[in-house]
């Protein structure tokens, strides 16, 4: 009786624990594309520190000192960063009811301060720093509430 010979091939096994990623076709109709909608905009600035109830502390590249006027009382306040919470319905509502002071809104919103105080804030800050707030509403709008996940 004659012996079958075998030929093994490392190739022809699979190792089950190894993770395997494959390249698809862009336009793959079965594949749905959880990332096509994340914009690089959306990202927090790199400065900034997320902090563990959700909120994002930005530092600003170009601190701005005001002085305020409460019950009477003038003093100087010095903006080196905002702690900017995140949003609600309510904020939501008053932002898009803002019209032409939707920054303006924003901030006084996520940095809690008073609408006359972000309004200042508003005109004398640096357009770097501006868009940073405006980079840290936008993702805001597109993680998860604390964790930092998309979804």
């Amino acid at each position: 009786m004659a012996k079958a010979s075998v030929e093994i091939n490392d190739d022809d096994f699979v190792d089950e624990d190894e993770q395997v990623v494959t390249a698809t076709a862009e336009g793959d109709a079965d594949i749905v594309d959880e990332d096509a909608d994340v914009s690089p905009g959306d990202e927090l600035p790199a400065r900034a520190v997320r902090n563990s109830d959700g909120s994002v502390t930005l530092p600003l590249l170009y601190p701005i000192t005001l002085k305020t006027k409460k019950n009477g009382k003038v003093k100087e306040r010095h903006f080196k960063e905002f702690r900017l919470r995140r949003l609600n319905g309510a904020d939501r509502r008053a932002i898009a009811e803002a019209g032409d002071n939707i920054s303006v809104v924003a901030l006084s919103r996520m940095a809690t301060l008073h609408m006359a105080v972000a309004q200042r804030l508003d005109e004398l800050m640096d357009l770097a720093d501006t868009n940073a707030v405006g980079q840290v509403l936008a993702n805001f709008s597109t993680t998860g509430l604390k964790t930092g996940k998309r979804g």
